[in-house]
């Protein structure tokens, strides 16, 4: 086993998100809420590397341990529940983490032009490992309620950005008023993870792909004649 890690190292510095309506998430939350002494943003690393590395070399998140992650990460099984209150909760921020962050600050000249740089960061292509692990990921959220529960509290702040510039357009008559915003949210996110997440649909993979989603439903979206 290595050496453990220090639990404080250099102080993280935590991003302030420009919305105060869309919660924080990740690190920044994690640091910006813990009373006492600042965690190090790196040791935290490590343990989230650590869990990703095992998930993608077992192919199985059920068969991946604490005690495993603590050996790999060089830390202390105490270090990580410091952390994290369970594996799940560890394995929803891990998955979240390979994903590009959710961007606060968006413009707000339109509602096509919020859309498009959300669309866009959602385009991430994954690595090798980070293909596994969703794959793994996919498979366990059908059996495992508590990962199901922590994995939709990070997806429902992405959502919740998507509903505000959604909401955003309704109030300046950009977009019908009788939207559904839930279903509306959907059609956005959907068909990109779908394709750059998944790799359903390769057909469709290509660098105009939210180009294409955000135009094609604008269509429906728009205020009726």
């Amino acid at each position: 086993m290595q050496p453990e890690l220090s639990d404080t190292g250099r102080p993280a510095v935590p991003a302030v998100p420009a919305d105060p309506a869309v919660p924080e998430s990740g690190f920044a939350a994690r640091a910006t809420h813990t009373k006492g002494r600042p965690r190090s943003q790196a040791v935290s690393r490590s343990i989230i590397d650590a869990a990703l590395d095992l998930i993608a070399e077992r192919g199985t998140i059920k068969d991946v341990s604490m005690e495993a992650v603590a050996e790999r990460s060089g830390v202390s099984k105490a270090t990580i529940y410091r952390r994290w209150s369970s594996k799940e909760e560890l394995v929803a921020e891990a998955v979240e983490s390979m994903k590009a962050p959710i961007d606060y600050d968006l413009p707000h000249t339109s509602v096509r032009d919020d859309l498009l740089i959300i669309a866009r960061r959602m385009r991430k292509q994954f690595s090798p490992r980070e293909n596994a692990v969703m794959t793994c990921l996919a498979l366990e959220l059908r059996t495992n309620p508590e990962l199901r529960k922590f994995h939709d509290e990070f997806h429902g702040r992405r959502r919740e950005l998507v509903k505000n510039v959604l909401r955003l357009g309704i109030e300046r008559g950009e977009l019908r008023d009788d939207l559904d915003l839930d279903l509306t949210t959907v059609m956005i996110v959907a068909p990109i993870v779908s394709v750059q997440v998944y790799g359903h649909h390769s057909e469709l993979r290509g660098p105009d792909l939210a180009e294409r989603v955000v135009d094609n439903l604008f269509q429906g979206l728009r205020p009726r004649d």
